[in-house]
């Protein structure tokens, strides 16, 4: 299911800190590659655990999008309220 209403909405705010900021950075992926994700088209689905352990992913979600330079990113972020989120982790969508 793809989300066509984002929790967050049109304008997230991230939250980066010396925890999420060098596990993003230790697969060569920067703040402004998640963020520009979030600027270009793309999706944003539930986490595959969300339902069966809504405790720990119940405010989950994979989003998947595009640098401006085209690189495709898989990014897991953590909903925290209004438009803030919280990026996890991220990879290259192969």
């Amino acid at each position: 299911m793809v989300l066509k209403f984002e929790p967050w909405g049109d304008d997230p705010v991230f939250d980066w800190d010396e925890e999420n900021e060098p596990k993003i950075w230790e697969h060569g992926i920067s703040v402004f590659d998640v963020e520009e994700c979030f600027d270009n088209p793309h999706t944003a689905v539930p986490h595959e655990k969300a339902k069966s352990q809504p405790e720990k992913y119940g405010d989950r979600y994979v989003v998947r999008g595009v640098t401006d330079g085209g690189r495709k990113l898989v990014i897991i972020v953590q909903y925290l309220f209004g438009n803030w989120v919280r990026p996890i982790t991220a990879w290259d969508d192969r």
